[in-house]
């Protein structure tokens, strides 16, 4: 795959466990790779400000954290959701370093990791923390965010939310993909269904998964596909007329 909206640049920054929060177990995903995909998702928008991005199956919290700080100005909310409260919880304390007072905080937390334990990497993280705080300044708006406790397999999970995605990306969890989508054969193919009620007509979903995984949906139609080593990302758009039928769901 060519990159055509990340350029090969250092990201050491957002190193898992640096500044941005971490707990073992917690998957994370490639920070070039989010923001091409990203990119990717806007170039087919027609408004490419004020964003809404939402990963049903969120984590840590990692990649929509790494996206607020790359798109600060672009990206204007921030939801986030997963089956798991833990996850969910990592995933309130990582979105909040995109407010100075959590970025301060985080900051503090490191000064006095070194204080007392004289590290080279809390003074690397240190160092880390105030380019993002620089980055964050320069945007006086911050995203609004959002995390809540979700099962995106479960009917109807998303009918009583009022916001509304422009973006939807998330990494599904493929290493035990078969655990997470419990006796249903398509589990994607479900929490694809469940997102309706959270898109816009032009809304863009974008599905990382295991390469041999399949998806198969009616109301969407594929943007493009992309395989990168063991993984693949699938972009789609609603069907045209899905959200006309979706409204009576």
């Amino acid at each position: 795959m060519e990159y055509k909206h990340a350029r090969d640049d250092n990201f050491g920054d957002f190193a898992c466990g640096r500044v941005i929060y971490n707990k073992p177990g917690m998957p994370i995903f490639p920070v070039r790779l989010t923001q091409e995909i990203f990119g990717r998702c806007l170039n087919y928008l027609k408004n490419r400000k004020n964003i809404c991005i939402y990963d049903p199956c969120c984590g840590s919290g990692y990649m929509l954290t790494v996206l607020g700080f790359l798109n600060t100005g672009i990206i204007d909310r921030i939801i986030a959701s997963d089956i798991d409260n833990e996850a969910v919880n990592l995933a309130k304390r990582n979105l909040s370093l995109l407010t100075g007072e959590g970025l301060e905080c985080r900051i503090r937390q490191l000064n006095d990791l070194y204080e007392k334990f004289h590290k080279a990497s809390h003074k690397e993280a240190i160092e880390s923390g105030k380019r993002m705080m620089n980055m964050l300044g320069s945007f006086p708006k911050k995203p609004d965010t959002y995390a809540f406790q979700a099962d995106l397999l479960s009917e109807n999970v998303l009918g009583h939310q009022s916001f509304k995605a422009d973006i939807v990306m998330t990494d599904v969890p493929y290493g035990n993909l078969v655990a997470w989508q419990g006796d249903r054969e398509d589990g994607i193919g479900v929490l694809m269904e469940n997102l309706i009620p959270v898109l816009k007509p032009d809304s863009v979903v974008a599905i990382c998964t295991d390469k041999k995984q399949k998806i198969k949906t009616e109301k969407y139609r594929r943007l493009e596909k992309q395989l990168i080593g063991k993984r693949k990302f699938e972009i789609f758009a609603l069907q045209d007329t899905t959200l006309e039928s979706g409204a009576k769901i």
